[in-house]
């Protein structure tokens, strides 16, 4: 009777146990990383257009652009950079947000990098801040702008 009692007990063991072991390696769904939109029935330059004028409303001034990425740079603020080490916080660090516009078809997708910036000497070093409080904000803007120019998509998150 013991023995019988050992035998279903250890292949109920390792069976939990193999259980246990797959859901702790499965995947887990993807978290978004970057604040992001697709709009529908809306050209490149109204999308840019709408982008300068809701940046400048929040101080915020066009850093140097290529054809498809507008970054927009202001001095950091305190709020910024609080939840940053001494070391990245210190100097004159630069909040940088960069849209980058990827035509899809009909569509836009517009992704955003919200980073603190620091120039040190002839390099610069950012610090993703996408995942923070400006990251929502960010995100609150896209929304905001999609909503005017066009349609907005569910996106497809990276």
């Amino acid at each position: 009777m013991n023995l019988d009692l050992k035998c279903i007990r250890l292949p109920t063991i390792v069976a939990v146990a193999g259980m246990l072991w797959a859901c702790a390696s499965a995947p887990e769904a993807p978290h978004p990383t970057k604040p992001q939109v697709t709009i529908s029935g809306a050209s490149v330059d109204r999308v840019k257009t709408a982008l300068v004028a809701e940046m400048a409303k929040r101080k915020f001034h066009v850093g140097k652009q290529a054809q498809l990425e507008l970054p927009f740079e202001q001095p950091a603020s305190k709020s910024v950079l609080e939840g940053l080490s001494a070391a990245d916080a210190s100097g004159n660090p630069i909040e940088r947000v960069t849209y980058t516009l990827a035509p899809e078809g009909d569509d836009i997708r517009v992704v955003a990098e919200v980073a603190v910036v620091r120039r040190l000497a002839a390099m610069e070093r950012p610090v993703d801040i996408s995942q923070g409080p400006e990251g929502q904000t960010v995100q609150a803007i896209l929304d905001k702008i999609a909503s005017e120019v066009g349609t907005p998509k569910p996106a497809k998150r990276e």
